[in-house]
């Protein structure tokens, strides 16, 4: 029966997170992922030197041609996520009870990621990409850690062994500051935990700093990286630029001083208790897993110190150790209570998963319609070219707006030489009403209805304006 519970918790959550990756609108660069970009990226060896997130570029391309491949992607990424996170905990101490306590309260912190971030993540399928897939490998090794810290019984038949190596390899193909990171938690095992492992794990270790050693030399001899040390790339720096700077200036610009200092002041805050605690704790596990998780939270943006673009995406792996810290501590604390909490925390994650889904949903339709009506425009002659606006952008990246979006323009529009206006949302879905109901004997009727609805509307604007 648990094992029932738990399985269709976790496929629910993969639903619910697939359908985000499906209904997610195409922004930014991907546009150009899933075009002729992306068609040529491989094939014509642009890759070489474009950068070294081999597997994290294969998986935007895809993602971005293939709406069920987007569905996989969002769905086992998060899933897996949410899953190591629990599986972390229950290696630190066995819940009392079903075992879903840190699973939830993980999803209700990931579906509550601050905006600023979650655009950039969930949001955009580039930064998904390369920003969540990269994070599965150091949950895994810190899972691994716990489960053999102590315990030298462990066998690990040869094929679980190469899996493993060959993981090392693969995870180090996303994103480079989790690269380096991965490196730098393997190597802090090797050298102070070592001695607390069995012989059998000791061979796995080895092969996975092999592993991650490896990976990071074929990502980093990219062409791309020797034009970025020598200052001869465009857009990435080891010393920041004017236009997409480092940490600190980035910080500095996005956001107010006060906002700055409240923020800083939380996760200095939260950083001691988290450090006081953990060296009081009696349960070794549960301090190694709360500092390796707070160490690993500042490694893994210092690079940006130096390194430059910098966005807020690059803030995600530090939010998710932050939320594994916090559920596992929280679920610990509050083991004896699970079986009454568990049932409203699960209410709460399918709700939030529910909205988001939403939400997600509302951006994709209008995605959808704005190409209908774009394309259908490109067919009437006239001097103005109409954009449909989103409700709001609190949760896409989006770059501009969509009258000034170039990515949209150059797929979408023929002529760019055309007056470009807004559409306000509330607007263009007021002529979506009016029409429903209506037969039409085909989708060009359809648009021709639409755009007369449009145009009814913008004379009535005019006329507002004019008085």
């Amino acid at each position: 029966m648990k094992r029932t519970v738990k399985l269709s918790f976790y496929i629910i959550i993969f639903i619910i997170f697939g359908l985000i990756g499906m209904w997610m609108p195409l922004l930014g660069d991907d546009l150009h992922w899933g075009t002729y970009f992306g068609s040529n990226y491989f094939p014509q060896g642009i890759f070489l030197k474009y950068d070294g997130r081999y597997l994290g570029d294969l998986l935007v391309i895809t993602m971005t041609k293939f709406k069920p491949i987007a569905f996989l992607g969002y769905g086992t990424f998060m899933t897996a996520i949410v899953y190591l996170i629990q599986k972390i905990r229950e290696q630190i101490k066995a819940p009392k009870s079903l075992g879903l306590m840190s699973s939830t309260l993980a999803a209700i912190l990931i579906f509550l990621t601050p905006n600023v971030i979650f655009k950039q993540i969930l949001g955009w399928h580039a930064g998904f990409a390369n920003y969540v897939p990269s994070l599965v490998f150091p949950l895994f090794m810190l899972y691994l850690v716990l489960k053999n810290y102590d315990n030298k019984n462990i066998h690990y038949y040869r094929t679980s062994t190469y899996l493993i190596f060959f993981a090392a390899i693969f995870a180090q193909f996303f994103a480079e500051h989790l690269t380096i990171l991965n490196v730098f938690n393997t190597i802090l095992v090797w050298l102070f935990l070592r001695k607390h492992f069995g012989d059998q794990f000791k061979k796995v270790l080895n092969f996975i700093l092999a592993g991650n050693l490896i990976g990071a030399f074929l990502m980093f001899i990219n062409g791309a990286y020797l034009k970025i040390l020598f200052g001869r790339d465009s857009y990435r720096s080891l010393k920041g630029s004017s236009n997409s700077d480092t940490m600190f200036n980035y910080l500095r610009i996005q956001f107010s001083a006060k906002h700055l200092m409240i923020v800083g002041i939380g996760i200095l805050i939260f950083s001691i208790v988290v450090l006081i605690y953990s060296l009081k704790v009696k349960n070794v596990k549960q301090r190694i897993a709360n500092l390796a998780l707070l160490l690993s939270s500042f490694v893994v943006v210092a690079p940006f110190l130096v390194v430059s673009p910098f966005g807020s995406r690059c803030m995600f792996a530090t939010y998710i150790f932050f939320v594994t810290i916090f559920a596992i501590n929280i679920d610990i604390l509050i083991d004896n209570y699970e079986k009454y909490l568990l049932p409203l925390l699960v209410l709460v994650t399918l709700g939030l998963g529910l909205h988001t889904d939403a939400i997600a949903h509302n951006y994709g339709k209008t995605f959808d319609m704005q190409i209908q009506y774009s394309m259908y425009q490109n067919k009437v002659s006239r001097d103005t070219q109409y954009f449909l606006q989103y409700k709001d952008t609190k949760h896409i990246w989006l770059t501009a707006p969509i009258q000034n979006d170039a990515n949209f323009a150059e797929l979408y529009v023929a002529n760019r030489n055309r007056n470009m206006v807004p559409i306000n949302y509330y607007d263009w879905t007021d002529a979506v009403r009016k029409l429903k109901g209506k037969n039409f004997s085909t989708h060009d009727a359809y648009m021709k209805a639409f755009d007369q609805q449009i145009l009814k509307k913008v004379k009535l604007i005019q006329a507002k304006e004019n008085k």
